[in-house]
């Protein structure tokens, strides 16, 4: 696996900035490792970049929120609360679902409904109605690509992420070293890399349907 200042230097060789044993300056490396995060940023945004599920745990009592998360996500996909031997399912929503939830301060066995601010740097979550015996939330996130760390962090990204970011990279580093003799298929190749991680990320996210209604939730 490459280095991210290896990584870097292929960009560069990709649109002809520089020769094939040609060595940047430290001071480019270190401008093109700020590019290389922010370009990473937009992709997690996108939600292009996103490679890891993960479960989280978060005790739950006497209040519907704010729970501050261990770990920022980019996405839930799925929740439910464990109270009382019960295990609810929870509805996902967004503010405007928060906002018409009714009775968000009343007590019940079963918990319905999830709704995260992904505020940044951390994000909290509020559920509804309050658990009665308190309980365990657990979720079921996305995770981003973390930025890189210097230009001598391993770049290890699973299968065909290194390929997308390496032309995706190149075609970023054209408006602030414009060549004539780039390749003409390279902003294709570059597109349909990032394109098959989209569509692999696309086909790993299970919408999560709003639950059916619970029967005798007092």
């Amino acid at each position: 696996m490459p280095t991210v200042s290896e990584l870097i230097h292929s960009s560069f060789r990709l649109i002809g900035a520089i020769a094939a044993a040609e060595v940047l300056e430290t001071n480019e490396q270190n401008d093109a490792l700020v590019s290389l995060n922010q370009m990473m940023a937009s992709w997690n945004n996108e939600g292009a970049s996103l490679v890891a599920r993960k479960r989280l745990l978060v005790p739950v009592f006497g209040t519907n929120g704010p729970y501050s998360l261990s770990e920022r996500p980019v996405r839930i996909e799925a929740a439910s609360v464990a109270s009382g031997g019960i295990d609810s399912p929870l509805e996902i929503v967004d503010s405007a679902g928060w906002e018409s939830t009714p009775e968000k301060a009343a007590q019940s066995v079963y918990v319905r409904r999830l709704f995260c601010d992904y505020g940044y740097p951390a994000a909290s979550v509020y559920i509804a109605p309050i658990p009665r015996l308190g309980g365990q939330l657990e979720m079921w996130i996305y995770v981003p690509i973390t930025q890189f760390a210097s230009l001598a962090t391993v770049v290890d990204l699973p299968p065909g992420y290194e390929m997308a970011v390496r032309y995706n990279f190149a075609i970023a580093l054209l408006p602030e070293y414009p060549r004539s003799q780039v390749d003409p298929t390279l902003p294709a190749q570059a597109q349909a890399y990032k394109a098959s991680i989209v569509q692999l990320n696309a086909q790993n996210h299970i919408h999560q349907a709003a639950p059916p209604a619970l029967q005798g939730a007092a």
